[in-house]
């Protein structure tokens, strides 16, 4: 389950990863708002969110295509549990329309923090059910 789901969520990141990018360089904020917005979407976007979400990329890349079954299981579980603890702590934390509240160079508005939410969720669920091969065992 694991590397499915780092499979599932490789381009699911590449995606975030590049149009974060290309957000927080052409969206430069209007009337005062902060930049790295969708449209009428909120997402308040930095180079520091866009970095996590690339180093999140090369984790899912690694589970998905080259790591073992035991360590791309604890891979996935880490990092399901890093996103999830940064989910929780953005609905802390919170967000302004003046991109006021923050921590670590990142903004959460709610539309980043359910995302995070529910990939961290999906990848902690798919690191627990992931069945390791009994050791020894060939196959």
């Amino acid at each position: 389950m694991a590397r499915f789901w780092a499979q599932l969520f490789t381009p699911v990141f590449f995606l975030v990863t590049v149009v974060g990018a290309i957000l927080t360089v052409t969206d430069k904020g209007y009337g005062g708002t902060p930049g790295g917005n969708l449209g009428n979407l909120t997402l308040h976007l930095t180079w520091s969110r866009n970095i996590l979400d690339a180093v999140v990329l090369g984790v899912c890349i690694w589970v998905g295509f080259f790591a073992s079954r035991r360590a791309g299981r604890i891979a996935t579980i880490v990092l399901g549990a890093a996103l999830l603890a940064l989910g929780v702590a953005g609905f802390l934390i919170g967000d302004d329309d003046a991109a006021s509240k923050g921590f670590a160079g990142m903004h959460f508005p709610p539309a980043v923090n359910v995302f995070d939410l529910v990939a961290g969720l999906l990848g902690l669920l798919s690191g627990l059910g992931t069945i390791e091969d009994e050791p020894g065992a060939t196959g």
